[in-house]
């Protein structure tokens, strides 16, 4: 009988742990500047087609969720990301707010979210991710009509879980339930630009 509970414990412990792990990876993101000429022709049109009055830069990106193309440019005095998938079909919109700048009832929810998971946290960069169609997040981000009703927020923060800081990655949805967790490793951690 004592063995038994003792291996139920360990099944029970062992898979905790799976879950916890699976749940709180790590970060892995690489940013790098690409040509135009890289770029999936639908992405590059979608852009020149939105004709935004500031220049447009071109990044790629390797993370957790694969490889991807950016473009970022500067809208109404805030930086924009339009993402799109290595087929060029796009994926979001990111725009970078202050968190201060955000409705106290979203913060105070956001908070609420987060103290579910860290002790304490200190917010250092937010951005608010525009999911839809392409006729959808323009009219919602760049003609500001707010009716686009999937929106996240990917949040930058410096928490502590078991009496120890990391900084993490955290997206949390428009229902203010936190959707993924990343840890940024060390080497990531030392590059973040904010």
């Amino acid at each position: 009988m004592k063995k038994n509970i003792k291996l139920t414990c360990c099944i029970l412990v062992f898979i905790n742990s799976i879950s916890i792990n699976f749940f709180a990876q790590e970060k892995f993101e690489k940013e790098y500047r690409i040509n135009v000429s890289e770029i999936p022709k639908s992405a590059v049109d979608l852009i020149e087609n939105w004709n935004f009055s500031s220049k447009v830069k071109w990044f790629a990106e390797e993370s957790n969720d694969g490889k991807s193309f950016e473009a970022k440019v500067k809208f109404k005095g805030s930086m924009h990301s339009i993402e799109f998938s290595e087929n060029g079909t796009i994926l979001d919109v990111e725009k970078e707010v202050k968190f201060s700048k955000l409705s106290k009832d979203i913060q105070q929810n956001i908070e609420k979210s987060l103290l579910k998971i860290f002790q304490k946290f200190s917010i250092h960069k937010v951005q608010i991710q525009f999911l839809g169609s392409e006729s959808e997040i323009f009219n919602a981000v760049f003609k500001q009509t707010n009716t686009l009703e999937n929106t996240n927020y990917e949040i930058e923060l410096k928490g502590k879980k078991s009496d120890e800081y990391f900084m993490y990655e955290v997206l949390v949805t428009s229902d203010f339930v936190v959707k993924k967790e990343l840890k940024f490793s060390s080497i990531n951690a030392l590059n973040l630009q904010f």
